[in-house]
């Protein structure tokens, strides 16, 4: 049995299982109230009774569990949900209900699902399955643009629990970013779990373009230089380019992700406490 305030291995092999549901957790083997959220609500999915332990069987249960995309593993989506919404407090704390993140953005829902980028048909073959009508429509009334005060106070009343938003993103958000990162890197494929995932990371934040907007600043030339580094095999070259993308930013968040992507890169999940 595993409860809370444990600590050690078992609890970081539960915390990886309970990643497979989507948990967004840390594998830092600490059994405390975030982990005791993830085994409660694991074992509703589960359809077993509700506590906060994590008794033997639970464990075994949770371990069986299949991955639930097997291309980057339940690390690499925990990853980049994490590098979206930072955790699974964070989220319930700032993400429940649309989001406009920047002048520049559209209305954001879920994990970073931007509806300045979908047109209705994308929105309804996401969502339909997920949300009410009345829902989708009020989604629908703000997609292909960017977003405003008055539209983010007209979604207020939505809210997309944590478990529906890790629904999308593995079966309709994700398979779509790993599609686009294999077009631009063609190698995708051969490549580590960890080193997919840095990746799908990359082209989830910014984008598969490949071409500069701004001549000087050349905002693409390490997006470039990744797909010339990984055609030559020069694969531990690549990380030196995720570093060097941490020049186009002065937000901390983005900063950190090209280098924890970078670190993912060279050292895969274990260091970044996934694996």
């Amino acid at each position: 049995m595993l409860k809370l305030g444990d600590s050690g291995d078992a609890v970081k092999v539960l915390q990886g299982g309970l990643n497979k549901f989507g948990a967004l957790l840390l594998m830092d083997g600490d059994f405390g109230p975030l982990t005791c959220d993830a085994v409660l609500e694991t074992r509703i999915v589960l359809g077993q009774p509700v506590s906060a332990d994590a008794s033997e069987a639970f464990q075994q249960t949770v371990a069986r569990h299949p991955d639930p995309f097997p291309a980057l593993t339940a690390a690499g989506v925990t990853f980049i949900a994490r590098a979206e919404v930072s955790g699974p407090r964070e989220y319930r704390r700032r993400f429940t209900r649309p989001v406009w993140p920047s002048a520049g953005s559209g209305i954001t829902v879920g994990i970073g699902y931007d509806l300045q980028f979908v047109d209705r048909q994308r929105l309804f073959d996401d969502w339909a399955d997920v949300v009410p009508d009345s829902v989708f429509e009020l989604l629908a009334s703000v997609i292909g643009q960017t977003g405003s005060a008055d539209a983010l106070a007209a979604l207020q009343d939505i809210e997309i629990p944590l478990a529906m938003a890790m629904s999308v993103f593995l079966t309709r958000t994700l398979p779509l970013y790993v599609e686009h990162t294999r077009a631009v890197y063609p190698q995708f494929d051969l490549l580590s779990a960890a080193r997919r995932t840095a990746l799908v990371s990359l082209v989830y934040n910014r984008g598969s373009r490949l071409t500069d907007r701004d001549p000087v600043l050349q905002e693409r030339r390490e997006m470039r230089a990744i797909r010339t580094l990984l055609r030559d095999n020069d694969l531990a070259a690549v990380s030196t380019e995720l570093d060097s993308m941490a020049r186009l930013w002065t937000l901390p968040g983005l900063i950190q992700r090209r280098h924890d992507e970078a670190r993912l890169w060279r050292s895969g999940f274990e260091p970044l406490q996934l694996g």
